[in-house]
């Protein structure tokens, strides 16, 4: 499994589009996906492969990406709103 990018850091109200690509074919692609700290930044799917992440407040969380037995995460850092 890979993510578009593996950090993202912004002030709070930003949001990303993060795409994530399930491999090799034929892989399960059923992605469950979840913050550690929703406060922070949560996360919504947009369409297939490709999610939002929305900064919600200041500091820092971890969202995980799992497909199967195969996981990836994003690490989002969030500073005040400007």
């Amino acid at each position: 499994m890979t993510i578009s990018q593996k950090t993202m850091t912004g002030a709070v109200g930003t949001s990303k589009d993060i795409t994530v690509t399930v491999t090799p074919d034929g892989a399960p692609q059923d992605i469950t996906v979840a913050s550690d700290n929703e406060q922070i930044a949560t996360v919504t799917k947009k369409s297939a492969g490709t999610y939002i992440v929305t900064i919600a407040g200041e500091g820092s969380a971890d969202i995980t990406f799992t497909a199967g037995t195969v996981s990836a995460a994003l690490a989002v850092t969030a500073t005040a709103a400007q």
